[in-house]
């Protein structure tokens, strides 16, 4: 019995060093196979000098903790869908079109609703250029009603 009560730990000991310490491989010439899933957008840090902006849609809301963007600064939108139903936010001139072929083309960036699931972050990135001057812009949600229902975010851009 007393020899159990010292094997034991010593066990789990043993175990854990082999999950933790492990061996080093020998180095290979061939490549690594490519990963089969790719890492959410918001694991990599943004690229220096790259602003990040908070970008949350919700149930027919669309909330962004910078409204006010310059030209020529990157910006990294992180955008967090905390509603129950899928959105989408996109970077465009406010429109009436309803093809989202054409909306999806006139975007400057965008998370698309199959990707933005309730729960999810997901990102894009932008520069904002002499032209987006011009404005308007908005983030805005253009799943089937949801524009319609006031799910959009005017933007400004200064030089």
């Amino acid at each position: 019995m007393r020899k159990l009560k010292f094997l034991a730990p010593i066990a789990a000991l043993g175990l854990l060093a082999a999950a933790c310490g492990g061996t080093t491989a020998p180095a290979t010439t061939e490549a690594a196979a490519p990963a089969t899933t790719a890492a959410p957008a918001t694991t990599a840090a943004p690229a220096s000098g790259t602003v990040v902006v908070h970008v949350t849609a919700n149930e027919m809301t669309i909330t962004s903790d910078l409204t006010t963007f310059k030209v020529g600064t990157t910006y990294e939108f992180q955008v967090t869908n905390e509603g129950a139903i899928p959105h989408e936010v996109m970077l465009v001139q406010p429109t009436d079109e309803t093809d989202m072929e054409v909306i999806d083309g006139m975007a400057l960036g965008m998370v698309e609703a199959e990707d933005l699931l309730p729960g999810v972050t997901e990102s894009f990135e932008y520069t904002f250029t002499e032209a987006d001057l011009a404005g308007p812009l908005e983030l805005a949600c253009h799943v089937a009603g949801h524009y319609e229902a006031g799910m959009l975010l005017g933007i400004t851009v200064e030089a």
